[in-house]
C-alpha cells in the first residue's frame, strides 16, 4: 500500500502555484495514472502548455479562467474539466482566494518527467 499526503509528496512551486505529486510512476510505480493536488494563490497562472497524457482538473475550491486550445471560460468549485492528449491548456486564478484543484493524467508521467516537473523535496523532507 502506498500512502502519500501533500506534506510527503514531491512538489513544484512557481508562478504562485504549488503542485503536489501524489500518484505517478515515480511515487508509487503507477504506469497508467498521475494525480496531483494543486494550490494556486490569487493571481497565480499555470502557463498554457501541452503534453501526451490526457488530463482532467476537478476544481475543489476557488475559481479561475481555464484555457483549452482556443476556448476560454470561467471555472469554479465543483466543476470537472477534461482535455485530450496534446490539448493546449492553462489556468489562471482570477478569484480572491486560493484555487485548489485535483488533476488526474493518463498515462502516468514517466519518472524522468516527474523529476523535472516536481523537483522539490516534500515538506516533510525539508523539515528533517
Amino acid at each position: 500500500m502506498n500512502v502519500l499526503t501533500i506534506n510527503s509528496a514531491p512538489r513544484y512551486q512557481r508562478d504562485n502555484i504549488t503542485s503536489y505529486l501524489l500518484v505517478s510512476e515515480d511515487t508509487c510505480d503507477s504506469r497508467n495514472l498521475s494525480i496531483t493536488i494543486v494550490d494556486m494563490e490569487p493571481g497565480g497562472i499555470q502557463q498554457v502548455h501541452s503534453h501526451d497524457p490526457e488530463q482532467m482538473y476537478y476544481i475543489m475550491e476557488g475559481s479561475g479562467r481555464m484555457t483549452v486550445d482556443d476556448e476560454q471560460r470561467q471555472v469554479t468549485a465543483g466543476e470537472c474539466i477534461f482535455f485530450c492528449s496534446r490539448s493546449r491548456h492553462g489556468l489562471e486564478n482570477t478569484g480572491g482566494t486560493v484555487l485548489r484543484y485535483l488533476s488526474a493524467a493518463s498515462p502516468s508521467f514517466k519518472k524522468e518527467e516527474s523529476g523535472k516537473l516536481w523537483p522539490l523535496k516534500s515538506v516533510d523532507e525539508e523539515r528533517e
